[in-house]
This record gives C-alpha cells, sequence and structure tokens, in this order.
C-alpha cells in the first residue's frame, strides 16, 4: 500500500467537508491516511474495527460516521467490509500509465461489491481522460481483474479476460 497520499489544502473549501463535525473531519483525514486504504481509495474495514482503532465509543463513532455517508465522502458496504472515499482518484491518480499497472494488484486486495466496482469505473473515466497511453495500461491491466468493469472507449476493441 501506499505511504504516501495527497490531500489538497482545497479540502478547507469543501462545503461537504465544512459541514462534518470535528469527529467527522478527523475520521476522514483518519480515512484519507489510513495505512490499509489503498491507491483506488478503498480499503477491508468495519465500522467496529475502524471504532476500535481510534479508540472511540460506539456512539462517537456511529455519529461521525453517519455524517460523511450523506455527503457522500465515504461510502461502505458493510456485507463486504468495504469502506472507500469517492473521490479519492480525483485528488491521488496514477502518475503515469505504469503506475496505473500496479493498481490491477491492488484492486484484488478490495472485496468484491459494487464499492470496488465504482472504484475501478472511476479509474477507467479517468484513464480515459488522460488519452490513449493510460487507456492502453487500464485495458491490459484490468481485463484480468475480477470484476472490472468493461472499458467503454469508443471505436476500440474490448479487453480480453
Amino acid at each position: 500500500m501506499a505511504h504516501y497520499r495527497k490531500i489538497d489544502c482545497r479540502i478547507w473549501n469543501d462545503a461537504g467537508f465544512r459541514s462534518l463535525s470535528d469527529d467527522g473531519k478527523l475520521f476522514f483525514m483518519f480515512l484519507l491516511t489510513h495505512p490499509a486504504m489503498n491507491s483506488l481509495g478503498a480499503m477491508r474495514a468495519t465500522k467496529l474495527g475502524l471504532a476500535s482503532e481510534l479508540g472511540w465509543t460506539a456512539a462517537r463513532f456511529s455519529k461521525s460516521f453517519r455524517e460523511g455517508l450523506g455527503k457522500p465522502l465515504w461510502k461502505i458496504d458493510e456485507k463486504a467490509s468495504c469502506v472507500s472515499v469517492p473521490n479519492f482518484l480525483k485528488y491521488n491518480p496514477p502518475e503515469n500509465p505504469n503506475v496505473l499497472r500496479s493498481f490491477a494488484a491492488i484492486a484484488d486486495t478490495i472485496p468484491e461489491c459494487s464499492l470496488k466496482n465504482a472504484a475501478i469505473q472511476s479509474l477507467q473515466e479517468l484513464a480515459e481522460s488522460f488519452g490513449q497511453f493510460f487507456v492502453e495500461a487500464f485495458r491490459e491491466s484490468f481485463g484480468k481483474v475480477s470484476g472490472a468493469p468493461s472499458p467503454k472507449v469508443s471505436g476500440a476493441p474490448s479487453p480480453k479476460v
């Protein structure tokens, strides 16, 4: 997992972030910098485990956690034990196609669920916006990852699985 992430200082201008309580803001920073958070902006985690890591009571954690779900700054799939930050890739994009390729192995660490699919879809859209080299890297890598959406680049052949 990455040991370095970007947290844009404009976070303090974001209406959703500003509307959080102090505990909500702390929890979001905790998620963004959590050692298990991967380069796709998702991780295997449970609410009870995260509360325990913070040393918070269940009531304190639940209140803070609910705040961000409505924004949505973070999402959870409790059945899959998966937590994600939907805009993570917007602020932490792959630096080059080779880095994007490395995300395929990282994707395998995310439990199979709609949050994983959404993270891969976000990566695909980002790759498409970055151009052909990124699109090719996405196709080469994510044709092999279970749960990966099919690339939808017009005029291009579908990836081989």
